[in-house]
């Protein structure tokens, strides 16, 4: 009976273990940025993970999203493969003004259940372009840069 105790522990402890990387991997996804529109914070190469869902979504914070349909913009029918996924930084949220460059989005202040979204570099593709992103158009929120890339600036300003 008591080499039996040790036994159910490990059985335990590895079934816990089991069932926490099953949630992480539910929860969590690793994304590789291509692109510059988030120059100089981010460069393609960069790795980051991102929690999925949107819970965290507040302004300021880095999110991926699905990205627009070329004619529709964010209202319209989405591809949300991982290579059709957007990264931005959330710039307003429901209730917040709606920032003056952002002529797309009607009104003075952000409506419930849309976002506000910016590109870091000057000409990235973001509200500017396509109006309002609906919260469930967020894939998750970046918690951290797994991997930097290793990348010059000459070469990211020239793309």
């Amino acid at each position: 009976m008591s080499a039996a105790i040790p036994a159910l522990v490990v059985l335990g402890t590895l079934l816990v273990l089991v069932g926490a990387l099953s949630l992480a991997r539910r929860r969590l996804v690793a994304v590789t940025v291509r692109g510059y529109s988030m120059w100089p914070v981010l460069a393609p190469g960069d790795r980051l993970l991102v929690l999925r869902g949107g819970r965290r979504i507040t302004t300021g914070r880095v999110a991926v999203v699905v990205a627009p349909h070329p004619e529709h913009g964010w209202q319209g029918p989405a591809d949300s493969t991982p290579d059709s996924w957007y990264v931005k930084r959330v710039v307003a949220v429901a209730g917040e003004p709606v920032p003056g460059w952002a002529a797309l989005c009607p009104g003075t202040h952000v409506p419930p259940g849309m976002l506000v979204l910016l590109g870091e570099r000057q000409g990235s593709w973001d509200s500017k372009q396509y109006g309002y992103c609906p919260e469930d158009k967020v894939v998750g929120t970046v918690l951290l840069r797994l991997r930097a890339a290793a990348t010059d600036e000459s070469s990211a300003l020239s793309s």
